[in-house]
């Protein structure tokens, strides 16, 4: 059985990742900003609106999402 004592270089496209992008390139964000978006966009729905969500949206969400039997 082989060992490898000498680690391999990566290339340029192996740095970059597998989908192209270039982890050096990444956006920092905001502690928070996340949260904040996603605040305004709930605030911005009606409420009629999230009186339409099931209750039980988030325990089936396979059920609502991909058609999965519902959980009890």
């Amino acid at each position: 059985m082989a060992i490898a004592t000498k680690q391999r270089r990566r290339s340029a496209a192996v740095a970059r990742g597998k989908n192209g992008s270039n982890p050096s390139d990444a956006v920092e964000f905001a502690a928070g900003s996340l949260e904040t978006e996603l605040a305004a966009i709930g605030k911005a729905v009606p409420a009629r609106e999230w009186a339409k969500v099931p209750a039980d949206y988030f325990a089936n969400l396979d059920h609502y999402l991909h058609g999965a039997p519902k959980k009890r």
